[in-house]
This record gives C-alpha cells, sequence and structure tokens, in this order.
C-alpha cells in the first residue's frame, strides 16, 4: 500500500513539473510579458479573434531562451498583430535526463491542448512552433486537438525515431504540418509532416570548429538512459533551424526550396520546381500548397542566411 502512494506521489511530482506556463507577448506588450492562465486570458489583452503563435522550447532550454526570443522578435518586428505566447516548460526540460524529458514531452503538450480547448481559442488560427523536443510537444497538443499549423524545427530524433506516429509529432496533428531539418544527430532525419525541409543536407554550413559564434558554440549535458554516462556535445546544425525560421519571418527572400529525393539529386540539379507553384519557401512562408514530400536548398553560412534566388 505504502509503495502505491509513493508511486502516486511520484507521479504527481512529475506531472507538475510538467505544466507548462504560458507567456503572453503582443505588439502592446513585445518586451514584458504576460503570465497567461484561464482565469485571467480574456483581461489580458488576449484577442481571440486573431491569430495565435505558440512557441515552444526543447532540452535544457526556457521559454525565454534566446533562440525563441529571436522568433518573438521577429514577429514583432514584421507587424504581426496577433497573440504570441511562448510555453515555458525548463523544469521538465532539464539537462541532463534527456530521457526524462522526452517523456515530459507528452505532459507538456497535452496540457497546452487542453489549455487550448478549455479557454476556447480558435484553433484553426493557432501555429504551433516547436524546436527540437518542443516540436513533439505541438504534436501532442494536437493530439488533444487539432491544430491550425505546426512548424517543427529540427523535431527531436533520439528516443523518438523508432516511435509509432501516435506517440510522436506526425502530419495529422495539425492541417499544415511543416518542418524544417538541420541536424541528423538531434534531430529527426526523415520526414514526419506535410512538407519537409532539408537545408544543406545534412549538417549546417557555419558550425566548424572556427567558424561557430558563442551561442551556437553553446555545450550542453545529456544522458540518453539512466544507464549511460553524461556526454558533452554541441548542437550547433540543431539550432541552426530556430535561426533559419527567425530570419524567413523578416526576410524578402523566401529560402525557395526545390522537391527531391535526396540532397545529392538536388545538388546535382537533377530536381526542378513546379513549373506552376514555382519553388517552395521554407520558413513561416512554407505554404500547404505545395505537394507533399521533402524539399532541399543551400543556404550562407551566416545571417543572412538565405540565398536569394528566382523561381
Amino acid at each position: 500500500m505504502f509503495s502505491k502512494y509513493i508511486l502516486m506521489l511520484s507521479f504527481l511530482i512529475k506531472h507538475f513539473a510538467c505544466w507548462p506556463s504560458f507567456l503572453f507577448f503582443s505588439q502592446k506588450n513585445p518586451v514584458n510579458y504576460v503570465l497567461l492562465n484561464s482565469q485571467n486570458i480574456k483581461q489580458s489583452g488576449f484577442d481571440f479573434s486573431k491569430e495565435t503563435k505558440f512557441l515552444i522550447h526543447g532540452f535544457t532550454d526556457d521559454g525565454l531562451e534566446e533562440k525563441f526570443i529571436k522568433i518573438k522578435d521577429s514577429f514583432i518586428k514584421s507587424g504581426f498583430d496577433g497573440n504570441i505566447v511562448s510555453v515555458d516548460w525548463e523544469e521538465g526540460a532539464k539537462a541532463p535526463n534527456y530521457f526524462s524529458a522526452a517523456e515530459n514531452v507528452e505532459i507538456t503538450g497535452t496540457k497546452l491542448g487542453e489549455f487550448i480547448r478549455e479557454v476556447g481559442i480558435n484553433v484553426s488560427k493557432v501555429h504551433c512552433i516547436g524546436h527540437s523536443l518542443g516540436a513533439h510537444a505541438c504534436g501532442f497538443a494536437g493530439k488533444v486537438i487539432k491544430l491550425g499549423r505546426i512548424s517543427g524545427l529540427d523535431p527531436a530524433g533520439p528516443l523518438f525515431f523508432n516511435r509509432k506516429k501516435e506517440r510522436r509529432l506526425n502530419e495529422n496533428d495539425a492541417d499544415f504540418v511543416d518542418n524544417i531539418h538541420t541536424d541528423p544527430t538531434f534531430g529527426m532525419h526523415t520526414p514526419i509532416g506535410h512538407l519537409d525541409f532539408f537545408p544543406n543536407g545534412r549538417t549546417q554550413p557555419g558550425c566548424g570548429l572556427f567558424d561557430r559564434s558563442a551561442l551556437e558554440s553553446k555545450i550542453i549535458s545529456i544522458k540518453l538512459d539512466p544507464s549511460f554516462p553524461e556526454v558533452k556535445m554541441i548542437a550547433c546544425s540543431h539550432n541552426k533551424a530556430t535561426a533559419y525560421f527567425a530570419e524567413s519571418i523578416i526576410s524578402d527572400c523566401r529560402f525557395h526550396s526545390v522537391p527531391c529525393d535526396d540532397y545529392d539529386g538536388f545538388a546535382k540539379g537533377r530536381c526542378q520546381c513546379d513549373p506552376k507553384l514555382g519553388c517552395a519557401s521554407m520558413g513561416y512562408f512554407a505554404r500547404k500548397d505545395f505537394p507533399e514530400g521533402t524539399y532541399y536548398l543551400d543556404t550562407h553560412k551566416h545571417e543572412p542566411y538565405c540565398i536569394n534566388q528566382q523561381n
């Protein structure tokens, strides 16, 4: 009997540790967020008639992580006049226990989906943007209530490669699921959405030992299994997906991408853009009306990343 209580207490502690906080930004409060909940949302300035962008961080990060503040700031700079909500699940995403964070994703995403449903946000106007584990959190939110759009920024690969689609982000979680894949080590290097973009093929330019910025050189400590030793790794290519997306919001350059079966075919010029639709745009301006499949492009090593191409 006592062991049952211990297990229940352990479950409750984990459950509430993963309970996300919702940090609300808008054109009226672009810097100082409002901590959103179901009781104050109607008095917070949240506009139910407009689009809502949910931003979900990944492993080791928090809701005010620099990568996501940059995405938030890009929306503000672009003149986006809707709601921007950064989903903070820092306690559930803490290093080094990646295996634990990977399980906490489901709780975080489910709570977000329940929140959207409870307060009555129009799901057709919801765009969930998640990096790494955060991409799968978007997916779990979409399993509670199907969303309008999910953008996965290098969806996490370890412990998700072999999962059934019901336990990870997949194309059924939103009306439109677009993904940017930048790192075959930390990310999932297989298509899991409607449009899957693979810039530069696999690893990203600018991530060589002497090319990385201080932010890109950030070292993370990670344990993939309780029985494994902790290792230290640099996730430069993994983080490039957030940089590309942030730039795509405010750039006139559209990250034109070519449908192709693999990067080698793209690099050798064997693949062409659609004669009627032109080239697909990677990032914020990706569109559902392009054929489902994999798309390839090259980028610059440093900002601005987009290479100006013609359709």
